[in-house]
């Protein structure tokens, strides 16, 4: 193969590393912003799951369709749990709920300062020991008030670092998917500067072979020209002599008439 050839497909080779690589970048990262969406899209689910849930309570609490009798009853009994305990706090903290607009007065004020409805008549407390109960009760919803935030907190906690713990996996994942392509590339740019180096190496030698070559015929011609020159030569220089020789004997003969 040709030195320019290997060149050129060396420079095609690491072109086409390069793009492979960035087209992988782009997948890793397009499957991440799928995998957002898809968890939003649960979420969204999850919030309208919930919403046709309290809204088919609302419809149906009077009048409960079979199979639904003991969920609807564990709300109904909550709520009502939850009105108990509401007034219990009205009551430690000395409130009362405006009949006109609901908005939580003290038991002091004889008329609402938000709708000037007249208030309701404050009920004494029997005794000391019903007092008593009642603040009993209300730490005991303050209790759970904060056990259920802490809870909660707890819960929100875990699905935070759940979230986090998955968002670093698939970082990793990314990160050692990027890694292999480029450890992939590397090698693949490594081998074909191999092959280019080896080719050059070739092409370097056949042309040391080919100027050898070329000399040792230039040398041969240049023996051949010389002793052609060279033969050339001598028979000029013989034949410069025989009429050297032939002119002597003529002018021998010459001086010999003369005397």
């Amino acid at each position: 193969m040709d030195f320019n050839d290997l060149t050129q497909k060396f420079t095609e080779k690491v072109k086409k590393i390069g793009k492979d690589t960035a087209e992988e970048v782009q997948k890793l990262n397009k499957i991440r912003q799928l995998n957002g969406k898809v968890s939003d899209a649960k979420k969204q689910i999850e919030n309208i799951y919930s919403e046709i849930g309290k809204k088919f309570y609302e419809l149906h609490k009077d009048y409960i369709p079979e199979g639904f009798e003991e969920l609807i009853q564990t709300i109904n009994e909550r709520q009502n749990e939850i009105e108990q305990l509401k007034e219990q706090l009205r009551e430690v903290k000395g409130v009362v709920l405006c009949p006109g607009c609901n908005m939580e007065v003290s038991g002091d004020e004889r008329f609402c300062p938000n709708c000037g409805s007249k208030m309701p008549e404050p009920v004494e407390v029997a005794d000391a020991e019903d007092e008593a109960s009642v603040v009993v009760d209300a730490e005991e919803v303050v209790s759970e008030a904060a056990e259920g935030a802490k809870d909660a907190a707890e819960e929100v906690k875990e699905a935070a670092e759940d979230a986090a713990e998955g968002a670093k996996e698939v970082v990793a994942d990314a990160a050692g998917e990027v890694k292999d392509a480029a450890a992939n590339a590397a090698e693949e740019v490594k081998e074909t500067a191999e092959d280019v180096a080896e080719g050059a190496k070739d092409a370097a030698a056949d042309a040391a072979d080919s100027l050898r070559d070329t000399a040792e015929d230039l040398a041969g011609k240049a023996k051949e020209k010389a002793g052609e020159i060279a033969e050339g030569a001598k028979e000029v220089a013989e034949k410069a002599a025989e009429e050297l020789m032939d002119a002597a004997e003529n002018l021998k003969e010459d001086i010999k008439k003369m005397f």
